[in-house]
């Protein structure tokens, strides 16, 4: 057995796993590195198109190793990639939709199978039908590439695309799911769709073993791979304190009664400076009491769209305070992609409290077009908005607040319920934030700005936002419990944490850097 970690050793996020058991070989995540990525990239400078993989390998964001890029990514002149060491992969496991965790599979062959959870499957589907046409974020199906007489790539004019082949790791998908992933959104035709296939007994002869976990994103899940030396477990993110704390004792109950040879966790949130255990229970309870004491006054939340668990806890708010939650088209089509792969999304998509905020657009894609005219009763526009404020809490992230101009809210109320900043970037949002909660005269909860200029800080507070990610004593609580040989620390800052905390138990942690191998 050979684990490898390529990418995420001391990052949170852009994780990156190689494994390789007998003849297999997987690799496990293909995130994209926010911490290093925004070394290179901002909003308006970003690889080049024409260039396909050569940016992302010449600045050190992809694992500089062969047999597993798409050879219509490369440009004439540019042959590292088949020339450098190659890993023998067979597939992609991916513990969940956070791009940090799946943002770079685009960049990966187009033949090799991504082996998630159904609703994992569906969001990677609903991410690129309704994002920006990126080449590394083709996730579910690829647009291929060939170079023009000037050496630069071109897609096929005709718009086709080869289907990505998927394995529903956690049960048979559903007619609903197959239509999803095979039907194209953005006005091009399918030139190989390929239809998701239901779990494998064993995958190149390594079985696998699927166990849901709870993270802020539905569908995660922790994969253990039952190899020579014991169990391979890798956990993804996880947590134990939301309303699926449940399926992390699952999880610890079994590792317990096997025996783990490595362990691979996270370690998230050992570098921040405070450790509330704010559960979802408590955002709820401090949303319902803003909003229901403000009544009369528009009320914006600001959180992931993927948080399903926290669209559901100001979903119920508004229906308590007699409003409609406004949701974005995009974030409602991703709902129609999780009802496709399980049911049990009917009941949020079909409330009754749940309308789509329209927004006015030169031009519209195909899926925007198609989700409009299926709703078209359920719509609400900004005039609407404006004559009845109360009546309404919309879901706005940063980036949606320029649409608040057209609806001039007079003494509105603003929640921040997401996550906080990590890097110097993210604090410039939150001073431009700041800037338009102050110019649109709202009243902040969750978040303020510490400093009267661009030189000061954020600060949250208020128990609006609960983690995704695992709280220090649990993690401890986990690896004792599980009593690996080994444990890997990743998607972490602070790997020295694990030795700190596991003295005298029979574990050794073994801190890889970014490239090396157990």
């Amino acid at each position: 057995m050979q684990l490898a970690v390529l990418d995420g050793a001391r990052t949170i996020g852009g994780t990156k796993l190689y494994l390789r058991e007998g003849r297999a070989g997987f690799l496990v995540d293909f995130g994209l590195n926010y911490q290093r990525w925004g070394q290179y990239f901002d909003e308006f400078l970003g690889p080049r198109t024409a260039r396909g993989l050569f940016d992302l390998w010449q600045l050190g964001l992809v694992p500089q190793v062969g047999g597993i890029y798409r050879g219509d990514l490369l440009v004439p002149e540019f042959s590292a990639p088949r020339e450098g060491p190659a890993l023998e992969v067979q597939a992609v496991f991916l513990s969940h939709a956070h791009l940090d965790h799946c943002g770079l599979v685009g960049v990966l062959r187009c033949d090799l199978p991504l082996v998630a959870s159904r609703t994992t499957l569906a969001i990677l589907k609903a991410l690129q039908d309704t994002g920006p046409a990126e080449f590394y974020g083709e996730l579910s199906y690829c647009r291929l590439r060939s170079p023009n007489r000037s050496g630069e790539l071109e897609a096929d004019r005709s718009g086709a695309c080869v289907g990505r082949p998927a394995c529903a790791a956690d049960g048979t998908p559903s007619p609903r799911l197959q239509r999803l992933w095979t039907t194209l959104s953005r006005q091009r035709r399918a030139l190989d769709p390929r239809s998701v296939a239901p779990p494998a007994a064993a995958y190149e002869g390594v079985r696998v073993r699927v166990y849901p976990v709870d993270h802020s994103v539905p569908g995660a899940v922790a994969f253990a791979f039952e190899c020579s030396e014991g169990l391979v477990v890798y956990t993804g993110d996880l947590r134990h304190h939301g309303r699926h704390a449940h399926l992390v004792d699952a999880l610890v109950a079994d590792l317990q009664r096997e025996r783990v040879h490595v362990l691979v966790v996270e370690g998230t949130r050992l570098t921040r400076e405070t450790q509330d255990q704010v559960t979802e229970a408590q955002v709820l309870d401090n949303a319902r009491k803003v909003v229901a004491s403000r009544p009369g006054r528009l009320v914006v939340a600001d959180f992931g769209p993927r948080q399903v668990e926290r669209l559901e806890t100001f979903l119920q708010v508004a229906e308590e305070t007699g409003r409609c939650l406004v949701v974005l088209p995009k974030d409602g089509y991703l709902l129609e992609a999780l009802a496709a792969a399980d049911p049990g999304f009917d009941g949020i998509l079909q409330h009754p409290a749940l309308v789509f905020f329209n927004r006015p657009r030169l031009n519209r894609d195909t899926w925007l077009r198609e989700f409009t005219n299926r709703h078209r009763h359920r719509l609400v526009d900004a005039e609407a908005v404006r004559r009845d404020p109360g009546g309404y809490l919309l879901a706005f992230s940063f980036f949606d607040l320029v649409d608040l101009l057209d609806v001039d809210p007079q003494d509105g109320v603003y929640v921040y319920s997401s996550s906080e900043a990590y890097g110097e970037d993210s604090r410039v949002d939150f001073w431009r934030l700041w800037n338009w909660l102050r110019r649109l005269n709202m009243e902040p909860h969750g978040f303020r700005w510490e400093g009267t200029d661009e030189r000061g800080r954020p600060a949250f507070g208020g128990g609006f936002h609960a983690s995704g990610h695992i709280h220090p004593d649990d993690l401890r609580d986990l690896i004792r419990s599980v009593r690996p040989r080994y444990v890997v620390p990743v998607h972490t800052e602070n790997p020295a944490w694990f030795g700190e905390n596991l003295r005298g138990e029979p574990t050794q942690v073994v801190p890889l850097e970014d490239g090396d191998a157990l």
